[in-house]
């Protein structure tokens, strides 16, 4: 397999690209003194848990939101079967921007766009608002045992599905590494990478490159008004500082406006079509 089939598998088994497998264990060198000093404290779980659910960690980010895919660190296994869980996870004393609950579907890599709750952020109804507190770890010894959390699953209920052909006009750029497909509850901010994360209601790089033409489907939750859908690019260094739209579904009665989709409730909605254009916008 080229290296560049293996960085594209590597990407596509993170969340649009942040997450690789093999970091579940920190991202410390246990061959040198162990890490005592650690963070942890309560999740309060709301929502029922969707029967494809495999498992729920705390992610952390010492900045936000991280630029490469080997910036998270994850903690152990937490119970997700009763209301309240503990977690812990041991870190390196320092500053980290961000502390998360993420939830992994059976089956599929772990995703950003899985967020369930963070540390600082509320809830308003089912709805997210992506607030967060950084946590210090001030010294070597330190555990600090309060950093509470509500989660919700109802982020990750994904009854709907979106459906529909990409078509691709013009010359792939050389340097394409990923192309995703994502739907947001508004416009994100081009060039934005935290308001695409923030934004995204689901979000998958499984979109095949260097082609014309191709079909896609989105998992979504149903009644949801999703008022932007779009294509994601990103470079082939994987460099998520890269992440670029570069096509999104149009209103069919005006053109120049992104079209808005509400799924019905364990439905399909087809006929959601995008066409990205190389030739008729600035290349990535």
């Amino acid at each position: 397999m080229s290296r560049s089939k293996i960085q594209i598998l590597i990407f596509g088994f993170c969340l649009s690209g942040l997450t690789l497998l093999s970091l579940l264990q920190c991202r410390i060198d246990h061959g040198l003194e162990p890490i005592h000093s650690k963070i942890g404290g309560k999740i309060f779980f709301q929502g029922d848990v969707p029967p494809s659910t495999d498992e729920v960690r705390i992610a952390v980010a010492e900045a936000f939101p991280p630029q490469h895919i080997n910036q998270l660190l994850f903690s152990d296994q937490i119970p997700y079967r009763e209301d309240t869980a503990r977690w812990e996870i041991y870190l390196p004393e320092g500053t980290y921007e961000l502390v998360a609950v993420l939830w992994k579907e059976h089956n599929q890599p772990w995703n950003i766009s899985n967020i369930i709750g963070i540390y600082g952020g509320t809830f308003v109804g089912d709805f997210l608002v992506p607030t967060r507190k950084p946590v210090t770890v001030p010294n070597a010894s330190a555990c600090i045992d309060t950093i509470d959390m509500e989660a919700n699953f109802t982020r990750v209920q994904r009854d709907g599905t979106i459906q529909g052909t990409i078509t691709f006009l013009g010359t792939w750029p050389p340097n394409t590494g990923a192309v995703g497909i994502g739907a947001f509850t508004s416009v994100p901010e081009q060039g934005d990478l935290e308001d695409y994360l923030m934004k995204n209601v689901a979000l998958e790089y499984n979109i095949p490159t260097f082609v014309e033409k191709t079909d896609y489907e989105l998992k979504v939750r149903s009644s949801l008004e999703i008022k932007y859908i779009a294509v994601l690019w990103i470079n082939n260094a994987f460099d998520l500082g890269s992440l670029r739209d570069i096509g999104f579904y149009r209103d069919p009665q005006d053109s120049t406006q992104p079209g808005t989709v509400i799924v019905p409730p364990h439905s399909t909605v087809a006929g959601i079509h995008i066409l990205v254009n190389f030739s008729g916008a600035e290349e990535p």
